[in-house]
């Protein structure tokens, strides 16, 4: 039949084009979705007969609305009205279609967003001084879909119209204008590709301490350190120490050349942790009397205290002397031997510190 032909001719056509939109569906593009409004359109309709209908091919109208259901599903609500002229006479039949159904959008291609949809329907042909027709139908379209601007839409589709009981199907091929109501302005939907890097966006850990960047608290840490739940550096507790101890000759206070590099020792220790103090001892052996061991052991500590402050550069707010005299021997007194190793100052600094754990 002749609609049959023109209706063949055309999914010959509108089919490649269909299939063709989904595969570029498949690939992800930057264009905006149109489906997160609700959408109302004014259509220009072709509608093609099958000849067992006696009816002219006409063009007509249709009003359309499309109402968001998810990400993907819409719900496609359609009226179509067209006058058509019986075949072989001269008057006109009114025809009035609407259509209701689910549609399916894929995702959009360089801004042309393609989509499916099924349904069921209801045709009526008026036919002055003829039986009227009326059929449920079950109907099947495919189109695409163009957003420009911040809500417009045009749109081209074509629908099959199938009556119950009817064995050949109407065709309506279809140009429209949309508006997407309530659209604010334009904001581009994350398409598949777009949701992927967004997803690895959200396991991208920079630092490649092992932690993901959405938990890491410490940021640019060194991959060569260990570090804990939050992406910090996990610190281990160490305890630094440093004693000094220089010896005197008998009834002296000035420092010997040979305790130099061990005085220097100490004074960089303070000043690599600036936030320690030092108190430096000062004592003697037991020969003399008390008052006077007593201030030569100040004699001694204040010795090795201008050291560090003058030869060394200590701050001398960090430090402080006591003298102690013959009160705390390390040795026995009676042996000259005894009485050297007393003749002494003694500095006993420690520090906690924090070492960042290897790998």
């Amino acid at each position: 039949m002749k609609t049959q032909k023109v209706f063949g001719s055309s999914l010959k056509t509108l089919i490649p084009l269909g299939l063709g939109s989904m595969l570029f569906s498949a690939s992800a593009g930057m264009a905006q979705e149109f489906n997160n409004s609700v959408i109302v359109s004014a259509d220009a309709v072709n509608y093609y007969f099958n000849d067992d209908k006696g009816q002219n091919h006409e063009l007509g109208y249709q009003f359309g609305l499309e109402v968001p259901l998810s990400q993907r599903w819409s719900l496609d609500l359609k009226y179509l009205d067209v006058n058509s002229k019986l075949k072989n006479r001269s008057a006109e039949s009114d025809v009035d279609f609407v259509h209701a159904g689910p549609r399916y959008n894929f995702n959009p291609v360089l801004g042309f967003q393609p989509y499916a949809g099924a349904g069921i329907g209801d045709l009526t042909i008026t036919r002055p001084g003829q039986q009227d027709f009326n059929s449920t139908t079950f109907n099947m379209n495919v189109g695409v879909k163009y957003l420009f601007g911040s809500n417009w839409m045009g749109k081209v589709e074509a629908m099959m119209i199938e009556p119950t009981g009817s064995v050949d199907n109407d065709l309506a091929l279809s140009a429209s204008i949309g508006y997407a109501l309530g659209r604010r302005a334009s904001r581009a939907t994350p398409s598949a590709f777009t949701q992927e890097v967004m997803l690895d966006q959200r396991n991208l850990d920079s630092d490649g301490d092992g932690v993901i960047d959405a938990n890491d608290d410490c940021p640019n840490t060194s991959p060569s350190l260990a570090v804990d739940a939050f992406g910090c550096v996990i610190l281990d507790a160490d305890q630094r120490r440093q004693l000094l101890q220089v010896r005197f000759d008998f009834d002296q206070s000035v420092i010997k050349d040979e305790y130099q590099a061990e005085i220097e020792d100490f004074a960089v220790f303070l000043r690599r942790y600036s936030e320690t103090s030092a108190v430096i001892e000062g004592h003697t052996d037991s020969t003399g009397p008390d008052a006077y061991n007593q201030a030569l052991s100040e004699r001694r500590a204040l010795a090795v205290m201008n050291a560090l402050v003058t030869c060394y550069g200590v701050d001398p707010a960090r430090l402080s002397i006591v003298g102690y005299g013959e009160s705390n021997p390390v040795a026995s007194n009676r042996t000259a031997l005894g009485r050297q190793e007393n003749r002494r100052i003694e500095a006993d600094v420690s520090v906690q510190v924090f070492i960042e754990r290897q790998r």
